[in-house]
């Protein structure tokens, strides 16, 4: 069975945006935000179509894991 992830909007592209895989498969998208902000969500709710800290900019490659 496959399982399929709800495309991360901006997150993608955002320099606060991070891929988290878990080891059980599943994909995440952690905001960075969330370290400066506590009161910012760590784990957005997908896809995220506006945010009033987004910047566009380059994403690190590769997922991280966690």
């Amino acid at each position: 069975m496959t399982v399929v992830s709800p495309p991360p909007g901006l997150c993608a592209r955002c320099v606060s945006g991070r891929r988290i895989d878990s080891a059980k498969g599943s994909i995440f998208w952690r905001c960075a935000e969330h370290d400066r902000d506590p009161s910012w969500p760590k784990y957005p709710r997908l896809p995220v179509l506006r945010c009033s800290r987004f910047v566009a900019g380059e994403v690190p490659a590769g997922p991280a894991q966690e």
